[in-house]
C-alpha cells in the first residue's frame, strides 16, 4: 500500500509539473483556452485513442454520443473547479489572504470586550471571510478603562489568525495593515495607518520578552479557545 502510494505521489507530482511547465510556456492561455486544452488532452484524446484500438464496433450514434458525454463531463468538472477556487480567492481578498480560527458566539465574552451585536456579527463575519457592513469597534479591557489599543488589538488577531501575526515578512505586514485598517476602529477614534509600522515592531518586541502572556490568557478565555 506504501509503495503504491509513491507511485500515485510521484504520478500527481510529475502532472503538476507538466501542467505548471505548460502555464509558464504559454503564460497567454485564459483559463478558457486552459479548459479546452485539459478536455482535448484527458478527454477527447483517451476516448479517440480508445475508439481507434478497440476491437469493439461502435455505430455513429454512439461514438458521437460518448464524446458529448466526454466532453460535458469534463466541463462541468472543470466549472465546478474553477468554481471553487474562485471563490476562495473571493473569500481571501475580503479578509487579505489570512485564515481565521472558527469562533462560536455563545463563548466570546462580550463584556470583556465591550463589544455589540454589531462587533460580534461582523467579527464573525471577519472569521467566516465575509465582507464587513461595518467596522469592529475595539475597546480595551476593562480593567483599566482606557480606550482602544492597537497593541490590544495586535494580540486579539494574533490569536484568532491561523498561524499568529508575530514576525510576519514585509508582504503580509502589508496586508495586515490593509486588514487592520478595513476591519476595525477604536472607540473614540480612527485607527491611523501610519503608526501601525512601529506599533507592530514594538508589540513584536514585547510579545517575545512575555509583555502580554497575562492579556493573552484573558483574551483566550474571553474568545472562548483557551
Amino acid at each position: 500500500m506504501e509503495r503504491l502510494g509513491e507511485i500515485l505521489a510521484n504520478w500527481l507530482y510529475q502532472s503538476r509539473k507538466e501542467l505548471k511547465l505548460l502555464w509558464l510556456k504559454h503564460s497567454s492561455l485564459t483559463t478558457n483556452r486552459l479548459s479546452v486544452f485539459l478536455i482535448l488532452f484527458f478527454g477527447i484524446g483517451p476516448l479517440t485513442f480508445y475508439y481507434l484500438f478497440s476491437s469493439a464496433n461502435y455505430s455513429i450514434v454512439q461514438i458521437i454520443a460518448g464524446y458529448l458525454f466526454v466532453t460535458l463531463l469534463f466541463a462541468l468538472v472543470l466549472l465546478l473547479v474553477i468554481t471553487w477556487f474562485k471563490s476562495e480567492e473571493l473569500f481571501k481578498s475580503n479578509v487579505q489572504g489570512f485564515a481565521f480560527l472558527q469562533l462560536i458566539p455563545a463563548k466570546i465574552d462580550t463584556d470583556f470586550f465591550g463589544f455589540d451585536n454589531e462587533d460580534i456579527e461582523n467579527l464573525l463575519r471577519l472569521v467566516n471571510g465575509l465582507p464587513a457592513e461595518q467596522k469592529i469597534v475595539i475597546k480595551e479591557t476593562p480593567k483599566n478603562k482606557q480606550s482602544g489599543n492597537i497593541r490590544f488589538l495586535f494580540t486579539l488577531l494574533d490569536l484568532i489568525t491561523r498561524g499568529g501575526i508575530f514576525r510576519m515578512d514585509t508582504k503580509p505586514k502589508e496586508s495586515l495593515n490593509i486588514l487592520i485598517s478595513e476591519r476595525f476602529t477604536f472607540q473614540n477614534s480612527e485607527i491611523n495607518p501610519s503608526t501601525l509600522p512601529s506599533s507592530y515592531s514594538k508589540w513584536c518586541s514585547a510579545t517575545q520578552d512575555g509583555s502580554y502572556d497575562d492579556v493573552r490568557k484573558d483574551i483566550s478565555k474571553a474568545l472562548g479557545i483557551l
